[in-house]
């Protein structure tokens, strides 16, 4: 059994090594471009909740397309504004205005907590190439919470509603009070995943749940992803990443944490917490660690995508939104091989987004920076990080990969299936 599986390892390791992968021009450094300034006119010019999607799953070739957002209160209507970079994030346009109107009963209010998404296979009537784009709909009266879902198929040029994920009572970040926030999105196993926070359960002041769908129309029951026997305690702003060694890791916040050793929260009342799964469906059968490193613990909204480059396992990255720093793990999520460094000048900001660039190894890592709720005046901002250590391998780190869809739902982002390591 040990030789057949060796010989199977070194087929697949000789087979990477001889597949030529396009190569990627060679991409510009971008250091806090600016994405996005309200204009002067606008009474509210705070923003936060930056997300972005690079295309890749239509066969593109040469540089890459990126599509970027965040939450802003624009005085003209309840949209989100979605802006185009054609250069590796140096330059960026207005592409068009995904307008939250396809529920006629919800007029007026706010949408909150956006999310990206590019499909890679069929679900319904989409093809391979249509994006998603979520968000937190409220409205007018404030009498509810509602996760809905856009799509276009145009490249981001028009949007359509597609449905309601999941809707619960006023926004209110009490316990007890019925709502749900936060979605992310994460295609896998043929279904279509959007993942939350959940505060409709009576058990549990907030918990994080997902739930599934074939055709992005109708929705499956509610599965709980992390739940704890604490009802105070609240996870929340979950994100999802497949790591080096294939498993799947989920980071997320926990609202009125108690550090055991010290009895208090005073260092990170948000701590961060995660989960490693064999499956992104599996993250309820499974305990959690704290994303703790010698200096100190990561605290408040994390957002976490896996690299190629950095050693053999790859590198886990996170951000947080306390500090500037970034959370490094080259050990597959091992709770003791934590580091922090440098996030090379990004600035904090509340939940910023993280996504690897096609070529250069894996080693550059795109940070979208919305800003912080509550600032009067908020720089949207997009701005790269080079990860330490080796180039990375695979058809990521090379540039686009050969073309072909991924059928299966998983990979890093660039469309293809199960990590090379």
């Amino acid at each position: 059994m040990l030789s057949s599986l060796l010989s199977f390892i070194t087929s697949a390791l000789l087979v990477r090594d001889a597949i030529a992968w396009p190569s990627a021009p060679p991409a510009p450094f971008v250091q806090n471009v600016t994405v996005f300034v309200p204009p002067a006119n606008w009474p509210d010019k705070g923003g936060s909740y930056a997300r972005s999607v690079i295309l890749n799953q239509n066969c593109e070739k040469g540089e890459p397309t990126i599509l970027a957002t965040a939450a802003y209160n624009a005085p003209d209507g309840q949209y989100f504004m979605i802006h185009k970079s054609t250069d590796y994030g140096v330059s960026w346009s207005e592409l068009s205005k995904a307008y939250f109107s396809g529920n006629a009963s919800l007029t007026g209010g706010i949408i909150l907590q956006p999310f990206l998404y590019e499909l890679a296979q069929p679900f319904g009537k989409y093809q391979p190439g249509t994006i998603l784009l979520s968000g937190n709909r409220i409205p007018g009266d404030f009498s509810s919470t509602n996760i809905q879902l856009y799509a276009s198929e145009d490249k981001g040029v028009s949007w359509e509603y597609v449905s309601t994920v999941a809707y619960g009572g006023p926004p209110d970040t009490d316990n007890g009070a019925p709502c749900v926030w936060e979605p992310f999105i994460l295609a896998y196993d043929n279904q279509v995943n959007v993942y939350y926070s959940d505060q409709r359960d009576p058990a549990y002041g907030q918990k994080l749940a997902h739930q599934s769908s074939g055709d992005l129309r109708s929705w499956g029951d509610v599965v709980n992803d992390v739940a704890y026997a604490n009802y105070t305690q609240r996870p929340g702003m979950i994100t999802v990443a497949q790591i080096g060694n294939g498993k799947w890791m989920c980071s997320y916040e926990v609202g009125l944490w108690t550090d055991p050793v010290t009895g208090s929260n005073d260092s990170a009342p948000y701590a961060t917490h995660y989960k490693i799964a064999d499956s992104p469906l599996e993250f309820g059968s499974v305990s959690d660690n704290i994303l703790k490193t010698p200096e100190g613990i990561s605290s408040a909204g994390p957002y976490t995508v896996w690299t190629p480059a950095g050693g053999p396992s790859g590198t886990i990255v996170v951000s947080d939104s306390s500090y500037d720093q970034f959370f490094l793990n080259t050990q597959n999520g091992d709770p003791n091989s934590w580091k922090n460094v440098s996030s090379q000048g990004h600035g904090v900001g509340y939940t910023r987004s993280l996504s690897v660039l096609p070529g250069n190894g894996g080693k550059t890592v795109q940070v979208l920076n919305g800003g912080m709720y509550g600032s009067n005046m908020t720089i949207f901002s997009a701005g790269d990080f080079i990860v330490p250590g080796p180039l990375g391998h695979g058809p990521g780190a090379q540039g686009f990969p050969a073309c072909q869809h991924n059928s299966g739902g998983y990979g890093h982002g660039w469309g293809w299936g199960s990590p090379w390591w």
